[in-house]
């Protein structure tokens, strides 16, 4: 290992002139740096993804990273942009080599941000296509242009980040700088993944339509590469860009049912869930006032029936309540609503608005 800092009256020169090596090879390609910073500091050096790929190391790093930056049992930790710098090493050892992990810090840093200026430029036009194809105005020819084949699957996700609350020129500007960390964490990711994609923008959702040959894990990864707390709605597959608003809107649907920190597929709603998505929250809030006019015991009573197919005596087990009990609450319930329970128009009813309400709560 070389000495680190001052040695007697001198430095060790090999260590900056390795450092520029990378610079001036290959910068796009960490390894280089990581391979240094090894040689240099004989502790094991590794940058980490937001979604989880090891993207360059040197040195023996185990097969489990820290997931938050800074000093740590045996690691010193760094967010560098577009992943995350780690060093592993006893306490004294990390302490010795702190300027030069530092300095790489900034380096990854200062790489990730040319990158990203970068990509945008490409993206721009990208952005433009997209929003060509969403309008239906498209000239679908170009899509060769940025590397669509026939013959494969299209996906389309809107990934949503929870939106600062307020209308004034401050929240404005914040969500322009949400949504701009969002297309910059997702557009390095799709890089990564070396499929063809288009990446634009709206409001703080990224629209994203990618070439998809492993939707289930690449949706995860998009989430896992995106800022905490966003959502991810993901479109069913299509096999050409003529869909695109088709899998626009499916992926929009499929965003009003996704929790923070999910992915929710338009092919994993069912049909209910598919039609009360496509009402607004003020139309879901008034059938449920509607037809639901109703105590929150009496609520979990309805719920616990319907789920057990309107059967008594499993409905009364499971809400560990004698059956006379329950047959005492339905009445009551019957009462309420001013219509008989064992009617399959009412029964619809209260089903419809029962889903509505919890389609409102997870909102």
């Amino acid at each position: 290992m070389a000495e680190l800092g001052p040695k007697g009256s001198g430095e060790a020169p090999e260590i900056p002139s390795r450092i520029l090596e990378w610079l001036d090879s290959n910068p796009a390609d960490p390894r280089g740096l990581m391979e240094a910073l090894h040689e240099l500091t004989g502790l094991p050096v590794v940058l980490v993804a937001p979604w989880g790929e090891v993207l360059a190391w040197a040195g023996r790093v185990p097969a489990r990273h820290p997931t938050q930056a800074g000093w740590g049992g045996g690691y010193w930790a760094q967010e560098v942009g577009e992943g995350r710098f780690i060093a592993y090493g006893e306490a004294p050892a990390l302490q010795r080599a702190l300027p030069w992990l530092e300095l790489a810090a900034r380096l990854l840093r200062l790489r990730a941000r040319e990158r990203a200026l970068e990509r945008a430029q490409e993206e721009n036009l990208g952005a433009a296509f997209l929003d060509e194809l969403l309008l239906g105005e498209a000239d679908l020819d170009r899509g060769f242009a940025f590397g669509f084949e026939r013959g494969f699957s299209l996906r389309l996700a809107l990934i949503e980040a929870p939106a600062p609350p307020g209308r004034h020129r401050l929240a404005e500007a914040r969500r322009r700088e949400i949504l701009q960390g969002l297309k910059t964490s997702v557009g390095a990711y799709l890089e990564r993944l070396g499929t063809p994609h288009l990446l634009s923008g709206r409001g703080t959702r990224a629209v994203v339509l990618w070439q998809s040959h492993d939707p289930a894990k690449e949706a995860q990864s998009l989430l896992w590469a995106a800022p905490q707390g966003v959502r991810v709605g993901l479109s069913a597959a299509h096999p050409s860009l003529e869909a695109v608003g088709t899998a626009y809107r499916e992926a929009l649907i499929a965003l009003k049912a996704a929790r923070p920190g999910e992915v929710m597929g338009f092919e994993q709603l069912d049909p209910v869930a598919w039609v009360l998505l496509q009402q607004s929250p003020e139309d879901l809030r008034a059938l449920v006032e509607r037809f639901l006019p109703l105590p929150a015991r009496a609520l979990r009573t309805l719920e616990v029936y319907l789920e057990h197919g309107g059967e008594p005596n499993p409905t009364a087990q499971a809400l560990h309540i004698h059956p006379n009990t329950l047959r005492y609450r339905l009445s009551a319930i019957e009462k309420t609503l001013g219509a008989s329970l064992r009617s399959p128009e009412t029964l619809a009813r209260v089903y419809l608005a029962l889903r509505a309400r919890g389609l409102l709560e997870e909102r």
